[in-house]
């Protein structure tokens, strides 16, 4: 019977050694020591919250990339756009506070900014590798703050090299890496000591990576004190294979050569998946169109490519060439600066928040009506009652009219405020997006300015935070 046990034992000590090798053939030891002092843990509260975001304290992972201007890294979707307090912590126990200096409209990454001679230690940066030299089965490391767990350590491999998870046009890198929360914004190391990519999304089975070269072409910017520019032209896209794009959406079958093997795996084209309302490219381009050139450069399925090229032609126009149904065009589309449609004010009244409408909302929402967004009142104020709430406490209602007024932008919705006196009846017209019929609806409520009264806000780039405007 011992000896049973003792061989059951090595056995199963001999598939824990298989199964680990199976992920970590690399020895990582020394690695991780190196690297911990440049991950940082992230803890955000807000109060006020823009778009669809959630009030609250969240955890996540971020990591130093520039140590002499204390830049850290992390993603969007914990940036937020919102106001927010920012608690930095180091893996020495000590915490500083930060403030978002950028977060990217379109892909999950943003950056926060500390102030150096606060922290007890020298920072120290990670080093920046390249998205290009990388290979399908390569072994990675991610260290993050996973399930809250401070420190913990992932080994993965690259699954694959290019796909597309819903942000507009966005690549990752699929890897094999298994997490939950708590690791988003966490940096992902090759073998030669650069971080690669950043995580951003994922299950307990798959986890999803940017690569670092979206957040490297922002921070060089940042670093030089150059404007970032982000160019939009309202398309939604997918990657489909070559051989549906030809079987369904009678894409030329002699196209297929020209267009080549990919490194990320089986071939691909870039498809339109959907347009989003008021942009340059809506009545010019249509679902399932299949791009195949921008500005002359046959694009195949370098999403990356295609959204740099967008970014360096703000404010001009970009040449698509196109098949739809098979019929190749030449289309111009204007592109325009999703920098520019952040919001950059904000008002507070009658116990809720108020903003104009983002390019992102247009896009989750398919909002088409121009107004105001609320995306949150507080329990019992005057607007909690001209749309259903969420158990979050979030609202999605878009303002068309006060009191006989059309509500066309934040401007109209100030002036129409400025009219309404404590206690008076006051008429609204709303869409509310958490219903399924979101027709424009009227609403009477009455306004408490004594606890609720018109305060307006501005974001200050160079103080890097929200300022009231004053009265």
């Amino acid at each position: 019977m011992k000896n049973i046990l003792q061989k059951t034992s090595i056995y199963f000590f001999v598939f824990i050694l298989i199964a680990v090798n199976a992920y970590a053939q690399h020895d990582w030891t020394e690695q991780i020591a190196s690297f911990k002092p440049m991950v940082v843990n992230v803890e955000t509260a807000s109060e006020v919250v823009f778009e669809t975001e959630t009030k609250g304290t969240s955890f996540a992972t971020g990591f130093v990339v520039d140590a002499e201007r204390g830049i850290i890294a992390t993603n969007r979707h914990v940036t937020g756009t919102s106001p927010a307090n920012i608690k930095i912590n180091f893996h020495d126990g000590s915490f500083t506070e930060a403030h978002i200096l950028y977060y990217d409209p379109t892909h999950d990454f943003g950056f926060y900014k500390i102030d150096p001679a606060e922290v007890d230690f020298e920072l120290q940066a990670v080093r920046l590798g390249k998205w290009s030299e990388l290979s399908l089965g390569d072994e990675l490391l991610l260290i993050g703050n996973n399930e809250k767990e401070e420190y913990s350590i992932k080994f993965g491999r690259i699954a694959n090299l290019n796909v597309n998870k819903g942000d507009r046009h966005s690549s990752y890198i699929h890897t094999t890496f298994d997490r939950t929360g708590g690791s988003s914004g966490s940096p992902v190391w090759n073998t030669s000591s650069e971080v690669i990519a950043i995580h951003a999304r994922g299950t307990d089975t798959s986890s999803f990576e940017l690569p670092i070269d979206y957040l490297i072409d922002a921070l060089k910017l940042i670093q030089r004190e150059m404007p970032i520019q982000r160019g939009e032209i309202g398309v939604d896209l997918e990657l489909i294979s070559i051989g549906e794009a030809i079987k369904h959406f009678n894409f030329p079958a002699e196209l297929r050569k020209e267009i080549g093997p990919s490194k990320a795996g089986t071939p691909k084209v870039i498809q339109v998946e959907s347009m989003v309302p008021k942009t340059s490219g809506e009545t010019i381009l249509r679902a399932s169109d299949i791009i195949y050139r921008i500005n002359d450069q046959l694009i195949r399925d370098d999403l990356y490519t295609f959204d740099a090229i967008l970014n360096q032609n703000v404010g001009k126009e970009v040449s698509l060439e196109i098949y739809r149904n098979g019929e190749n065009l030449i289309l111009n589309v204007p592109v325009e600066d999703l920098e520019k449609k952040k919001v950059q004010r904000f008002v507070r009244f009658g116990g809720a928040v108020f903003h104009d409408i983002t390019p992102q909302l247009r896009r989750l929402l398919y909002l088409e009506a121009d107004g105001v967004y609320l995306p949150h009142a507080a329990a019992g104020s005057s607007f909690s009652r001209v749309g259903v709430q969420e158990r979050n406490g979030n609202s999605k209602v878009v303002i068309l009219n006060i009191n006989g007024k059309l509500i066309r932008n934040l401007d109209d919705f100030i002036e129409a405020c400025n009219s309404v006196t404590d206690g008076q009846h006051t008429y609204v017209v709303v869409r509310d997006f958490n219903l399924f019929d979101s027709s424009p609806t009227p609403k009477s409520l009455t306004v408490n300015l004594k606890f609720g009264p018109l305060q307006q806000f501005e974001w200050d780039a160079d103080a890097l935070d929200w300022e009231k405007i004053a009265e």
